[in-house]
């Protein structure tokens, strides 16, 4: 089959939006006008309308930054290859898991933890594409979700993981989650906080905008406080199955997920095709002007508070 009609939900979008055909053709139309965007299915259009809640300004901001950081960062989404020896290395490295039950808001709980605390085995890039690849997979599973909390447990980071950190990565990676990520950001906890996570602080704060920013809260323990204990896994104290008895299910989609990942690459802009005109896209990827731009010109203009 074809990549554009078997993304983004691998199996199918099991319930489709009631009464939203209006606004899919009114993107459809939109995008036709863009000879830069690669041809998507309506499930692909559905997932973004749902993530900016069918507002139409907030689905073209998202569908044009989603294919733009695709095609302007290939350390990241090119060659997504789970098989791969890097990737490979990464999946030992760390646990990825979607908790079997949402909150009672009906939000999707995302865990993520260290598996391998050397820090001499992770490669950042490596890290962040593994990150965005699983979460296409969450999403594929999930379909069109009431919304996501994300955990970060930081038993095992080290400072020597925060040396290893690669900047482009890092900005690339924060572009992603806040303007190009076609999902609905409920929540951000982080566990067993350092004691020297102000350093993290220092680099990531002047990369995110305070509505993300809001929503991270630090806890000293391993309890997400606003987030039901029994849906946690039992080494957290709750009812779910155990980390390791999660990852493995999470690591078992790969045979699944594979082809359907590789053919993810495809999804990009094509800067040879977008129709040229002053804008801050420019700034990102180096397409609408030849005049060097400094990095505080960059932030200005990815509108980082």
């Amino acid at each position: 089959m074809a990549p554009q009609l078997r993304h983004p939900f691998i199996d199918g979008l099991k319930v489709v939006p009631e009464n939203r055909k209006k606004e899919l053709n009114k993107i459809r139309i939109w995008m036709h006008s863009q000879p830069h965007f690669p041809h998507i299915s309506d499930e692909y259009i559905y997932l973004f309308l749902h993530a900016g809640c069918y507002n139409m300004e907030k689905t073209k901001s998202c569908i044009e930054s989603y294919f733009t950081i695709r095609a302007s960062a290939p350390s990241i989404f090119a060659d997504r290859d789970p098989y791969s020896p890097r990737m490979q290395v990464l999946l030992n490295l760390a646990n990825l898991i979607r908790l079997p039950k949402s909150t009672p808001e009906g939000y999707r709980v995302l865990l993520y933890s260290v598996r391998d605390p050397d820090p001499t085995k992770m490669i950042f890039s490596d890290a962040v594409k593994g990150f965005c690849m699983y979460n296409d997979c969450v999403l594929s599973e999930d379909g069109l979700a009431e919304g996501y909390i994300v955990v970060f447990d930081m038993k095992g980071v080290s400072i020597g993981h925060l040396a290893r950190v690669s900047l482009p990565a890092l900005k690339a990676f924060m572009f992603y989650i806040q303007d190009a990520h076609p999902a609905r950001l409920k929540g951000i906890h982080v566990l067993n906080t350092a004691s020297w996570i102000h350093h993290i602080m220092r680099i990531v704060v002047p990369l995110i905008k305070s509505e993300l920013l809001s929503m991270v809260r630090f806890h000293k323990g391993p309890i997400p406080e606003g987030i039901p204990l029994e849906i946690m896994p039992m080494d957290y104290g709750g009812e779910a199955p155990s980390v390791e008895e999660l990852d493995a299910e999470t690591k078992s989609m790969v045979d699944k997920y594979a082809e359907w990942l590789k053919e993810s690459a495809y999804f990009k802009a094509d800067e040879s095709k977008r129709i040229r005109k002053a804008s801050w896209w420019g700034l990102f990827n180096g397409s609408n002007t030849t005049e060097k731009i400094d990095e505080k010109t960059i932030l200005k203009n990815l509108q980082i508070d």
